[in-house]
């Protein structure tokens, strides 16, 4: 009975992403964990999963009512990836399509992955790489011109990997109590400060949800701890684009600051600002374009902008990303990135820095962005503060470039300082 329910919740929700919604925000801590890792495989690997099911349906995919789409993923994902018996998989699915009101396709359900569910080693052996390892053909081919033919491959192997759950706590006086309890704790190899634990990640989440430690991605993590190398303290930090505000919340636990302004442009997600700072009178957040910010120029010391990106680096976290981007998408959001960019240059003071990073690999968001910049500032080598153990590599504009791996997202980073 549980795994039925578990599966009718996962079908709910991965009707709910092909609707538009995001995974990430569905996906909560009252989630069933056993739907919650079914969503997340269909979704990282749809084009494997399609490229099995696809032959042996009469009728494209994405001509088949969304209810039989999803039960099929579904049904073949639970063989494939989380090792249920293909008997079990298949009538499962042909029990979960009836109660999605789609009896009708109950037999071709049935015909269809009782094929499945034996063939797809087999079609995924004879497969191209991009299909194998579930990424659009496009993202392969720009990777591959842009990295090479070994790190694209490991990029996207890793971004099919289970993402593990990486906290900093708010105070080390916690951790250190969890410790003297026992609790094993895992150390990044090299983002500081960043912990996990293998052995029990569900303690940690209940550490983030009493808001004594802070979940994030470590190359995230490791956006912080890099703007606050390249900049001094005592002074003044402004994050543009700063939701849901985790890159703030540790530029201010590590930082010493007389003055911070967080910043984003819808309300909504202000709040979840505001209830990670609480009542302080240091950080003011702001409802703010942060094209047009309201804050004094030539005024920040550090003004952090982590800009809106295509995601390119965090598909591991977020799988859906993949089959909604386009080419087209890469150009569209450098168009808004240099416009933040300036924005976020107008407020640096003088030996002020700049610290522009995106959770986007793709050359055109990142060293494109800052290619031409105005009179008066200059770029800034980014690696020279770097943590021992970064898989970096550097880009044409000086900066650093994060591809996804077994320890992280991708991310990119570069500095631009005003000159004093």
């Amino acid at each position: 009975m549980k795994l039925s329910a578990d599966r009718l919740a996962a079908a709910h929700l991965l009707l709910r992403v092909e609707r538009g919604a995001f995974s990430s925000r569905l996906l909560t801590g009252a989630t069933p964990p056993a739907a919650r890792v079914r969503v997340l495989e269909v979704l990282r690997w749809l084009r494997s999963l399609d490229a099995v099911l696809q032959p042996l349906c009469r009728r494209p995919m994405a001509s088949l009512d969304p209810e039989v789409r999803v039960v099929l993923r579904l049904g073949l994902a639970e063989t494939m990836r989380l090792g249920v018996a293909p008997a079990l998989a298949t009538d499962g699915a042909v029990h979960l399509v009836k109660r999605l009101g789609c009896s009708s396709a109950s037999g071709m359900v049935n015909a269809v992955l009782r094929k499945a569910v034996q063939s797809w080693r087999s079609v995924l052996e004879r497969s191209a790489v991009d299909i194998q390892l579930s990424h659009p053909w496009w993202i392969y081919d720009r990777w591959l011109q842009s990295f090479g033919h070994d790190d694209t491959l490991a990029s996207m192997a890793s971004a099919q990997e289970r993402a593990v759950t990486w906290v900093w706590f708010q105070d080390d006086a916690i951790r250190e109590d969890l410790a003297g309890e026992g609790f094993e704790l895992q150390a990044h190899p090299w983002c500081p400060g960043a912990w996990s634990a293998p052995g029990d990640p569900g303690r940690l989440i209940r550490e983030v949800t009493a808001g004594t430690a802070y979940a994030q991605d470590p190359s995230s993590q490791l956006v912080a701890h890099t703007a606050l190398a390249l900049s001094r303290t005592g002074g003044s930090f402004a994050d543009l684009c700063a939701a849901p505000g985790g890159k703030a919340a540790l530029a201010v636990r590590h930082g010493v600051w007389h003055r911070v302004a967080a910043c984003d442009i819808r309300p909504s997600r202000a709040r979840l600002i505001r209830r990670l700072f609480g009542r302080t009178d240091v950080v003011s957040v702001v409802v703010a374009d942060a094209t047009n910010p309201p804050l004094g120029p030539l005024g920040w010391d550090l003004v952090l902008l982590d800009a809106p990106c295509t995601g390119t680096g965090t598909f591991r976290r977020h799988p859906e990303l993949k089959w909604r981007l386009s080419r087209a998408s890469v150009k569209e959001m450098a168009s808004l990135q240099r416009r933040l960019l300036l924005s976020a240059i107008d407020l640096a003071a003088p030996d002020g820095v700049v610290v522009y990073a995106t959770c986007s690999v793709e050359p055109e968001e990142n060293e494109g962005v800052v290619a031409e910049l105005p009179d008066g500032v200059e770029l800034e080598d980014v690696s020279r503060v770097l943590p021992a153990g970064v898989p970096w590599r550097s880009t044409a504009a000086g900066g650093a470039r994060i591809l996804p791996n077994p320890a992280g997202d991708g991310f990119t980073m570069h500095a631009i300082r005003r000159v004093g």
